[in-house]
């Protein structure tokens, strides 16, 4: 009997302290209220762009609280992206095509059905195809409205040509502002 109580002690303790010394919720309820950005730490300025992007989505939709982040690689940013854990991107156009084909660095994972929201400069804004319409329509036109005096000024153009398929939310967004400039 004192055997059989002291292991439900010990178990109780373990179970009462344990919760207290997980990262995890903290993560969960930043991630809960946050929009992060990520992209990689491997590429100079990477980080600068990444957080040029979430100022101009914070800047159009305050309640995102948008904030950059950096993993390690771009193979990690795939990782986050396809696990769930963050939903918007910042990857080279190429890293993302060989995401999207499961090929390269991105072969172990198979193939991520990423989504291209906006093209900035050499990268591309990416999120998950089963991202909401209304949210890649509000971060592609958060994008596009920052253009005339926020931080993604100087980069080129955001609807270019991009190797993975657009988002039909981004899509829809470019294509009524091409409809509304008489474009």
């Amino acid at each position: 009997m004192m055997r059989r109580f002291v292991t439900l002690s010990l178990l109780g303790a373990a179970a009462a302290l344990l919760p207290g010394h997980s990262p995890y919720r903290q993560w969960y309820a930043y991630r809960a209220t946050h929009l992060v950005v990520v992209t990689d730490e491997m590429r100079p300025g990477a980080l600068t762009v990444a957080a040029a992007v979430a100022s101009a989505i914070a800047a159009r939709w305050p309640e995102t609280k948008a904030v950059p982040a950096a993993a390690r690689s771009p193979v990690e940013v795939v990782k986050l992206l396809s696990s769930g854990q963050l939903q918007v991107g910042l990857l080279p156009t190429a890293e993302a095509l060989e995401a999207l084909e499961g090929r390269g660095r991105f072969a172990d994972g198979g193939k991520v059905a990423l989504r291209a929201v906006a093209v900035v400069g050499g990268d591309l804004v990416v999120v998950l195809e089963s991202c909401d319409r209304d949210r890649a329509h509000a971060i592609a036109q958060a994008l596009a409205e920052s253009r005339d005096d926020g931080p993604l000024a100087k980069k080129s153009l955001l609807r270019g040509p991009a190797p993975i398929p657009f988002h039909p939310g981004a899509l829809e967004y470019y294509q009524g502002a091409t409809t509304r400039n008489g474009g």
